[in-house]
């Protein structure tokens, strides 16, 4: 998002572009809920800025599809139903397994240590039913791996995608514990990279991502 300045010339929208930023942490860390309607007035009180970046900075993220308008005057936090699920899971897959691919042959043994000790720490979350920890760690797994793939326009659309599904896969973590969700797929990608085996690395990382996209279909299903 930008401005046109007094000079003619396009300049950043600080105002807007770091509120999109808070917004979208804020989205990941649990601060909104799928469903919930987001008012720009309120946003723009909460965050002490005029209505007009908190207005852009909203509109941005309809943009992405990360936000939805529900009607002419309401933006809310997108809930999941079947079609939206079903579309989501087969762009991370198609999209995730190709950065996976892509970044495999730039992996070294720093970065296999790496994905160790986030993969330790997952265990540790899922042992200790620490919902918080455990989306964290995920996330940092994943994009260890597709920051390596050296394709900024790729990842830019996983982003948004995770945004999409996070506030679903909080509250559905949150609803029955992070103990419910299996992560040897993490194991089998590091089998895979450990032995220098790219395909089934990749594959792993498109079995993991349907793994936790059924989760969410089938929580969204039997939720209290």
């Amino acid at each position: 998002m930008s401005v046109v300045g007094n000079s003619g010339q396009y300049r950043p929208n600080t105002k807007a572009d770091d509120l999109q930023r808070r917004l979208r942490r804020s989205l990941f860390d649990g601060g909104f809920e799928p469903g919930q309607a987001i008012s720009i007035r309120r946003i723009a009180e909460e965050h002490d800025i005029s209505v007009i970046p908190a207005r852009d900075a909203l509109r941005g993220l309809v943009a992405e599809g990360i936000l939805v308008f529900k009607d002419s005057r309401t933006i809310v936090v997108p809930e999941l139903d079947e079609q939206r699920i079903f579309d989501i899971c087969f762009a991370r897959v198609n999209l995730e397994r190709e950065l996976a691919y892509r970044a495999f042959a730039n992996f070294d043994s720093e970065d296999l240590a790496a994905l160790r000790v986030i993969d330790a720490k997952l265990d540790s979350a899922i042992e200790t039913n620490d919902t918080h920890a455990y989306v964290h760690g995920n996330y940092a797994f994943h994009f260890h791996i597709y920051e390596r793939a050296n394709s900024p326009v790729i990842l830019r659309l996983v982003e948004s995608l995770w945004l999409q599904y996070a506030p679903s896969m909080r509250m559905v973590c949150t609803l029955f514990g992070a103990s419910g969700i299996a992560h040897d797929y993490h194991r089998m990608a590091l089998a895979a990279l450990d032995c220098g085996d790219r395909d089934n690395f990749s594959a792993a990382i498109a079995l993991d991502i349907r793994q936790g996209m059924d989760f969410i279909a089938d929580a969204s299903i039997t939720k209290p």
